[in-house]
């Protein structure tokens, strides 16, 4: 019997529904196109500006 070959794509697709998770949310087009200008502008990624709010938010909910 042959050894299955190692699958990465499959693996990080498994680990990944494991592992993480999607926070979705929808804003008027206007102002999604003036916060990606600002963090282009900026020099930060959309994603460390949403990672750094929820990040914050966490830590004062741990500090009540």
């Amino acid at each position: 019997m042959e050894k299955e070959k190692f699958n990465q794509a499959k693996y990080m697709r498994e680990w990944q529904k494991e592992n993480m998770k999607q926070v979705k949310a929808s804003y008027k087009t206007e102002f999604v196109d003036e916060f990606k200008e600002a963090c282009k502008k900026l020099g930060i990624k959309q994603s460390d500006v949403i990672r750094k709010a929820m990040q914050d938010m966490i830590e004062k909910a741990n500090n009540i």
